[in-house]
């Protein structure tokens, strides 16, 4: 997401690099594909390869500079390159990790999670954000709560890991290789393909976090665009044949771009299914390298200056300039996106806005905030104005100035001693588990299992203890019912009641198990799992008049694996089969599949807890899935009255 601007300064020799706004126009398009991939545009599942091109567009641009660099000076100078970095990137970032640590520490529902967020704020300052999310399982990809908001910072930390090596490799490089880039540009060709088939080697279906984070595997992108460079160059093809070649240039351009919009409308990051959510194979053993190469094409009719496509499509001056805040935007928009996230806040929302009134409220405070950065924080501290700023504001002697100072001391105060606060909030936060990890921990202290069963010598072949339940409503307190006397030993376990589940279930374990029911519940089960273990109550003999069944929550299904669970509960007088509640996209089709059941299997009835739990207030916690106290409570009576009315 860091460009470094080509604009050449008065009086650049002809060898620098001349202003490409082609390039600003490219980024333009891939920060707003990333956007509205995070903003969920449904047509858009590829929107995050946006990231990918930006690498690309950066080891081309960057490696450009150093070799104008050196075409003009003769040597590279690293310390140079470094200071130039650190003006461009530093400022705008530590304002941002300032704000959201300011969030964290003074947004009641933001506190609780402040001291595991403390380290994705250091790694987040020095640039280790990918492999600090790899080191501690932090998925990515994992969207079912509010996401941590410095989360997106992993892609910077890898172009800015390039950027450390980047210019020391170069600076040998032009030392003793300078007379044969074309080969430097070969072997940097060479290890671009070694780090794509690294990440087709590594690639684990089942949790592609590592190599979609890794520098290692992601670095295909940033080698690709420098190898580029040692062919590609702009000021060099000013003065070639190849400069007069535009029309076929911009004909590359546009391929190269349909290739593009075609993987950002058919690609996807992992796919559901009923067993896993799994890695999207056909990105991670090549996707990303053919989105590389399309991004090289796309840079080739960018920085052709006889390309019609290049500068007057892609170089549109509105498309180039919102390009040039592409740093701030990519910055900015995440945590905004994950704080005004849509729908009420227990549908796992925070704004209850029609979609296109919220996106048009999100991008308008990203813009905002991004143009604020680029104004008053990036500009200044990158052209250097800052020093002559500061000499006019402490020398000048003018009353007005003398008034400035004085309101600009006060505010110093202010912000010094609020900072100092966040500081102290940050530094002394403790570790404490969330509302909805305290509910599933106490949740998982009495549920059961399978292998609690199989082996024992415990019978329960008692009538189920709920028969004679009292007339309650929805929300009030269950009095505790009466376990069944144990009787004598046998080989068999017999459980009136078996609730089998996932977290939601989980979170209402200790008031079903009050209630006469044995529960086996935990968090991610899919339904496929669940027809594993139904299998094995059955096999054990285990099943008694009742069986409550609550899966479908974890990802998309099938109405055949539905009818699957159910044939193996032929035999049992009563199956309760819930609804879905989960702010995802499989919420609908799996919900139908469940309603098909009653008319299909005679035993079976429903309980449509996604239609029944909204009418209630206080059911669920801020991610629109998990059970509140209250809502436990209302869940367990919606159960219990349906065994009542059909006992």
């Amino acid at each position: 997401m860091a460009n470094e601007r080509s604009t050449p300064p008065a009086g650049r020799p002809i060898s620098a690099v001349p202003y490409l706004p082609g390039l600003d126009g490219v980024r333009a398009l891939a920060v707003m594909a990333v956007i509205l991939y995070h903003a969920g545009v449904s047509w858009l599942p590829g929107g995050f390869l946006g990231v990918e091109v930006f690498f690309v567009i950066s080891g081309y641009l960057i490696t450009l500079l150093l070799l104008a660099e050196h075409e003009r000076t003769g040597r590279i100078s690293v310390s140079a390159f470094y200071g130039r970095r650190a003006r461009r990137l530093l400022p705008a970032l530590m304002v941002l990790l300032a704000a959201v640590a300011t969030l964290y520490s003074v947004v009641p529902y933001l506190r609780s999670s402040l001291a595991r967020e403390r380290a994705g704020l250091f790694w987040g300052f020095f640039y280790g954000s990918n492999w600090y999310q790899i080191h501690v399982g932090q998925s990515y990809f994992d969207s079912t709560a509010r996401p941590p908001l410095l989360r997106h910072l992993w892609s910077l930390a890898v172009e800015e890991q390039f950027y450390i090596v980047w210019p020391l490799i170069m600076v040998v490089v032009m030392k003793v290789f300078r007379r044969r880039l074309p080969q430097i540009g070969m072997a940097f060709l060479v290890l671009a393909l070694s780090s794509a088939v690294l990440m087709a080697v590594l690639y684990d279906s089942s949790n592609p976090n590592r190599v979609y984070l890794g520098t290692d595997t992601r670095a295909a992108g940033l080698l690709l665009g420098a190898a580029m460079a040692m062919f590609w160059r702009p000021y060099a093809l000013a003065r070639g044949r190849l400069g007069q070649r535009g029309r076929i240039v911009s004909i590359a351009g546009i391929v190269g771009s349909l290739i593009l919009f075609f993987t950002n409308i058919t690609f996807h990051d992992v796919v559901y299914t009923d067993a896993q959510v799994k890695g999207y194979d056909i990105l991670f053993v090549g996707g990303f390298l053919l989105v590389g190469l399309a991004t090289l094409m796309v840079i080739a009719s960018a920085t052709h200056m006889k390309s019609f496509y290049g500068q007057k499509i892609l170089g549109f001056k509105p498309l180039a300039w919102l390009g040039t805040r592409s740093y701030g935007l990519y910055l900015w928009h995440w945590p905004i996106f994950q704080l005004t996230r849509p729908g009420a806040v227990d549908e796992g929302g925070d704004i209850d806005w029609p979609f296109s009134v919220l996106m048009i409220f999100r991008l308008g405070l990203t813009f905002a905030l991004t143009e604020a950065s680029y104004r008053l924080i990036e500009t200044p501290i990158r052209r250097r104005t800052v020093k002559k700023w500061l000499r006019t504001f402490f020398t000048d002697r003018s009353p007005r100035m003398v008034f400035r100072r004085r309101r600009w001391g006060v505010g110093l105060a202010v912000a010094s001693i609020f900072s100092l606060f966040v500081g102290l909030s940050v530094a002394t936060a403790q570790d404490k588990p969330t509302d909805i990890e305290a509910s599933l921990a106490e949740g998982a202290k009495v549920v059961q299992g399978i292998d609690q069963i199989i082996g024992t010598t415990t019978v329960d072949t008692q009538p189920t203890t709920t028969a004679a339940l009292p007339d309650t409503t929805p929300g009030e307190t269950l009095p505790p019912t009466t376990p069944a006397p144990t009787a004598p030993p046998t080989t068999i376990a017999k459980f009136p009641i078996i609730a089998l589940g996932d977290s939601v279930m989980l979170g209402a374990a200790p008031s079903l198990r009050d209630n006469g029911a044995w529960v086996d519940a935990v968090v991610g089960r899919q339904l496929i799992k669940g027809i594993e273990i139904m299998q094995q109550y059955v096999a054990a003999g285990s099943l008694g008049d009742v069986v409550i069944v609550h899966l479908g929550n974890n990802g998309p299904t099938s109405e055949e694996r539905f009818d699957e669970l159910l044939d193996l509960l032929k035999d049992v007088p009563l199956v309760i089969i819930l609804t879905v509640k989960v702010p995802k996209p499989w919420e609908a089709d799996n919900n139908t599949f469940i309603f098909n059941m009653p008319a299909k299997h005679p035993n079976v009835r429903l309980i449509d807890w996604n239609g029944l739990s909204q009418t209630f207030e206080n059911v669920f916690y801020s991610d629109g899935i998990h059970l509140r106290p209250q809502g436990q409570l209302i869940y367990t009576q919606l159960v219990m009255d349906t065994i009542k009315a059909n006992s």
